[in-house]
């Protein structure tokens, strides 16, 4: 485990993509139409990357493994992880770089258009990653299915695995390997009718804290050690963009979990960070502001 003099080493494993956020006031009927929009840019994308971001603000050292094509949005991508002091080590998908059109309406809900899928198997060169995953403190492994790839090598060398299942529904088999090989569980309740069960079911089997968020009615986490702690979301004067709000909160209980693993005082981090990231257009606040680790309650 780091120090405080010394940074966080985070290894994230896939979930990379260049995205169009589309913002409107209310999503369109399913009917021809014109459609105004509030606005529109494009940023970098993906649930690996929004959590590689963020952690970065937080004042982490990160290695990003993704798929990109030899294309434009790519080329754009490298050039947001550089700007950022984030290590890349990518692999070329032949299909191109996935790329998503994400229509946000007023009230922060998400229809995500997938302009490109890029490939949904491919084969990984695990070996690439093999000294970012040794001298990692932490590694997430991404729900894409390719990612099944780095699992066994992961745990052949002993090494914690951090999953974030997001919108898991409790039945889905494409899930159960991620879940299974999770020391530490994340995932959102917005489709699991029976998410405490479920997180109490996985810390019987032995992962070592599980987390379910609830968007703004806040968080609840499991360790086998403190039991359940429920936390309120963070209050803010205006959600300009909730996409990645997960992957923040993933990011903020990181770097506090691994300064002294107290599982109500890491997810008020992540609620913190949460609530720093939805005042962002893009999915991590922008480099310039201060940023730091405060474990307090």
């Amino acid at each position: 485990m780091p120090t405080k003099r010394d940074p966080l080493q985070a290894l994230l494993l896939g979930g990379v993509a260049w995205n169009t956020m589309v913002y409107v006031d209310s999503f369109p009927e399913p009917r021809p139409q014109t459609v105004f929009t509030r606005g529109s840019h494009e940023t970098v994308g993906s649930s690996g990357a929004g959590k590689a971001l963020n952690l970065r603000h937080l004042g982490a050292d990160v290695t990003v493994w993704g798929l990109i094509g030899d294309d434009a949005p790519g080329r754009r991508i490298r050039e947001v992880f550089q700007s950022r002091g984030i290590n890349f080590i990518s692999a070329i998908d032949p299909e191109g770089t996935m790329r998503h059109i994400n229509l946000m309406d007023a009230n922060g809900d998400r229809i995500s258009i997938f302009a490109n899928p890029g490939s949904q198997d491919f084969d990984v060169a695990v070996e690439s990653v093999a000294d970012a995953a040794g001298t990692a403190d932490v590694v997430s492994v991404t729900i894409m299915n390719y990612c099944r790839q780095f699992l066994p090598m992961l745990q052949e060398i002993d090494k914690p695995i951090w999953v974030d299942i997001h919108d898991y529904d409790g039945i889905n088999p494409y899930h159960r390997e991620f879940v299974e090989a999770a020391d530490y569980l994340l995932m959102s309740s917005v489709a699991h009718p029976d998410w405490r069960s479920f997180l109490e079911e996985r810390i019987a089997a032995g992962t070592r804290a599980a987390i379910c968020t609830h968007g703004s009615a806040g968080a609840s986490g499991l360790t086998a050690e403190e039991g359940w702690v429920d936390i309120d979301a963070v209050a803010v004067s205006e959600a300009v963009d909730t996409n990645g709000a997960g992957d923040a909160f993933f990011a903020g209980f990181v770097t506090a979990w691994m300064e002294e693993e107290r599982l109500r005082n890491a997810m008020h981090h992540g609620a913190k960070v949460a609530g720093a990231a939805v005042q962002s257009p893009d999915l991590a606040p922008p480099p310039h502001l201060e940023s730091g680790v405060d474990t307090g309650e």
